[in-house]
């Protein structure tokens, strides 16, 4: 028994030796990994506070809040506001829970005094009508936490669904130019670029085995980046990022959202910051149109529209059965809409709204009918609006821009059928036996999930260097 007794002592000893040496190897670490601060060899006084910060994390609290703080303090001279808030704010948990008042206050100071400055992240989305960025600005406030600003949006037109050579080599040159004014012309550091693959094009690469991995190859090839991380999103996440970007926290309980995109309708609404209860339907603009002429291939107008008007009731009868299953899609009274064929609306309709971007604007239901009216029997009317009534040169010039776009880049004639035709269909569907509903549309809501891709990202970083 007593050769136990003297084991143990002999073992505990050892520990106690062990870890005093090891606080006193931390601590020369600490001075001279502020003696480099001082001459500004930051990245040499990272890697010594990291290796004290190894020593004494979980063996000695005290000092750890100490290294905590040189972390907070080698962050803020680099200007990094972001990094020296997370590390000021571990001291500060600590000095709490050791009830160190003064410590504590004092760091709080110093984190009340932090310059609030804006990081950049940007969002490259791969749709299936075309790629688009989003380039954010993160701000790190003492008193607000965590703000992000869109700061930049921007697309390219290049029929990824198409999944041709060219369509593919188009997509891939575009992304690369997309990354290069993320980069280089907006100063975004290459850790924070993200590309994610859109479920809209997801869902068509699935139908031709072997082109998702083509895709992604020529994305590579075109950024000379055999390992570009490419992240393939579903369309039930799609629509929360898009959720979360687009409607205000105080609306979240009252709202619902729904895209109708190039390849799918996707939506639905949030119960919570993390949960989500989705909806999709493969029924996007343009694979809708692909429908009908695969039906249709040889139809003048007159029988596209009919074939349109025909297929868009199967389209209903399946909107119905989802909805009535979603009681959120039902009793929720503001709908937000996204999507290319509500920006054509707004843009043919009311191009005295052009310059209004990342607010909702109503749509209303007369809209909705006039625009499905105006696609087949006034379509030379619907695509020439009456700008003499936008008085503002500058917002003139916008909304003469958008037309422009949309007319030669975004949708012909028979896109804009079977988009309105989705539209007032889903709209229908919504508004019956619930609550009776108003309808908005954000112009820059196409880059709202990517957004909200990109916000959770920062977050969840932000949360896991804090913890």
């Amino acid at each position: 028994m007593k050769k136990l007794i003297f084991t143990l002592f002999l073992l505990l000893s050892s520990i106690i030796v062990t870890t005093a040496q090891d606080v006193n190897t931390a601590l020369r670490y600490l001075k001279i990994a502020n003696t480099l601060r001082e001459v500004k060899q930051f990245d040499q006084s990272e890697e010594y506070l990291n290796k004290a910060l190894g020593m004494v994390r979980g063996r000695n609290e005290y000092w750890e809040a100490a290294i905590y703080e040189n972390l907070g303090f080698l962050y803020r001279d680099q200007e990094n506001v972001l990094e020296a808030s997370r590390n000021f704010s571990k001291a500060i948990d600590i000095y709490k829970k050791l009830k160190m008042g003064m410590s504590e206050k004092a760091i709080s100071q110093l984190l009340d005094g932090l310059k609030e400055a804006e990081e950049l992240y940007a969002g490259i989305d791969i749709g299936s009508k075309g790629v688009k960025l989003s380039i954010i600005g993160v701000t790190v406030s003492p008193k607000k936490g965590v703000t992000y600003n869109l700061k930049k949006s921007m697309s390219i037109n290049t029929e990824p669904s198409a999944l041709t050579t060219q369509a593919i080599k188009e997509t891939a040159t575009a992304i690369k130019d997309l990354v290069d004014t993320a980069t280089v012309r907006n100063n975004v550091l290459s850790d924070r670029m993200f590309i994610v693959m859109s479920s809209g094009l997801k869902q068509a690469t699935d139908k031709q085995p072997g082109k998702e991995a083509e895709v992604i190859t020529a994305i590579r090839e075109a950024l000379k980046n055999p390992n570009q991380k490419i992240d393939i999103i579903s369309a039930e996440d799609e629509a929360k990022y898009g959720a979360l970007s687009m409607v205000a926290p105080e609306l979240h309980l009252s709202s619902s959202v729904m895209d109708i995109g190039g390849g799918n309708i996707k939506g639905g609404y949030l119960l919570s910051r993390t949960k989500f209860d989705a909806v999709n339907f493969p029924y996007g603009t343009k694979a809708f149109v692909k429908i009908v002429k695969k039906k249709l291939p040889d139809a003048n107008l007159e029988e596209y529209t009919k074939g349109v008007n025909d297929e868009v009731k199967v389209v209903g009868e399946e909107l119905a059965l989802e909805l009535n299953r979603k009681v959120g899609l039902k009793n929720r009274k503001n709908v937000f809409l996204l999507g290319g064929i509500v920006f054509v609306m707004n843009s043919f309709l009311h191009p005295e709204r052009a310059a209004i971007i990342g607010r909702p604007v109503e749509v209303s239901l007369e809209d909705i009918r006039k625009f499905r009216q105006m696609s087949a029997s006034s379509y030379e009317e619907l695509i020439n609006p009456d700008f003499s009534r936008v008085t503002d040169p500058a917002v003139r010039a916008i909304a003469e821009e958008d037309v422009k776009n949309i007319t030669t880049k975004i949708y012909n004639q028979q896109d804009i059928i079977a988009g309105a035709a989705l539209l007032e269909t889903l709209i229908k569907e919504m508004n019956r036996d619930g609550v009776q509903k108003r309808f908005y549309f954000i112009k820059g809501g196409d880059v709202a999930w990517i957004s909200g891709y990109v916000f959770k990202l920062i977050s969840d970083e932000y949360q896991a260097r804090k913890e």
